[in-house]
């Protein structure tokens, strides 16, 4: 089988299943090739080493990576035509402490095949209730959780329903959507998510989604651009919902600023269900109606069996 053939064998695969990433990571004999869906990981199959590296070399000359440097961290992305579609790829590769190369591949789906599953359904109906007010509103979970997915959900009804102008700034676009003007971190072109923010401003936004707030320069311009009134939308890294305030003070943002902007704040987990292979959203929002709804909504799921007893202890708060 050529490279193309194996590469392609492999896209395909991922696509197909709905997979969210693909590895292809070293072991002492030989490379493993596993596939993430949610929290699960499938095994797929086994390379030699040589094949293996040859394999990584293929990807990285499709995202116009340097084929030639095997230490650095190179990260690049794709779009690949199939007869599926578009099959859009975001690439990662390091080398280990070995001189192995590991790659991991992230799938990027369009927003027309993304569809959420949910524990409890009103909970989404009470936060597209939330976000009509201007605002900060920010969104966390981890990694796999659906919050891209659920901002452009979101985003979605406020473009459908009340026909808003919305502007996206991301690194990389995750979800590809015809009906925003989408805006994509470059900076080696100087294209700052803090650079982008002052551009897109200008545009007159009625919504404007920062993919994610990672230092305080960034915080800072989101929540100017919610006190100026706009309604802005990002995710940030906390454990849970309690602890993303903790990070904006983490940060250096003041308290009292944070009182001012943020109008919501919304955690989220992607939580398995009893039907095989299956996953529900589940949230927890910043207000007095939704106070106990994480709680209460995992007790009805499992009285209703949709969730497991093990599971109803792991997720309890």
């Amino acid at each position: 089988m050529t490279m193309k053939k194996l590469a392609m064998t492999l896209l395909d695969y991922g696509f197909s299943n709905q997979m969210s990433d693909l590895y292809v990571l070293p072991k002492s004999s030989h490379y493993e090739l596993s596939f993430r869906h949610h929290h699960d990981i499938h095994r797929y199959s086994q390379l030699s080493h040589k094949t293996a590296e040859q394999l990584i070399l293929y990807f990285k000359y499709l995202a116009g990576m340097d084929i030639a440097e095997k230490r650095k961290v190179q990260m690049g992305g794709t779009t690949i035509k199939r007869k599926q579609g578009n099959v859009r790829i975001r690439l990662s590769v390091v080398g280990d402490f070995l001189n192995r190369e590991t790659l991991v591949i992230r799938f990027l789906y369009p927003m027309s095949s993304k569809t959420l599953h949910f524990i409890n359904p009103k909970q989404l109906d009470s936060i597209n209730q939330q976000v009509t007010r201007n605002g900060l509103f920010l969104f966390s979970g981890p990694t796999g959780s659906g919050k891209s997915t659920t901002m452009h959900t979101l985003m979605q009804h406020l473009i459908h329903k009340q026909k808003k102008h919305i502007i996206t700034i991301e690194d990389p676009v995750e979800i590809e959507d015809s009906h925003l003007m989408q805006f994509q971190v470059n900076e080696k072109i100087g294209l700052t998510y803090q650079e982008l923010i002052k551009v897109c401003l200008r545009h007159r936004p009625d919504c404007l989604m920062i993919g994610e707030i990672r230092d305080r320069e960034t915080a800072q311009m989101a929540m100017r651009a919610a006190l100026t009134g706009h309604l802005v939308f990002s995710t940030i890294h906390a454990k849970n919902r309690k602890g993303v305030e903790a990070r904006l003070i983490e940060l250096g943002i003041p308290k009292e600023e944070i009182n001012q902007s943020v109008q919501g704040i919304i955690y989220q987990e992607m939580i398995p269900l009893t039907t095989k292979g299956k996953y529900g959203v589940l949230y927890d929002i910043s207000d007095k109606e939704n106070e106990n709804s994480w709680e209460k909504s995992l007790q009805k799921a499992y009285y209703e069996k949709r969730i497991t007893q093990k599971t109803y202890q792991t997720y309890q708060n």
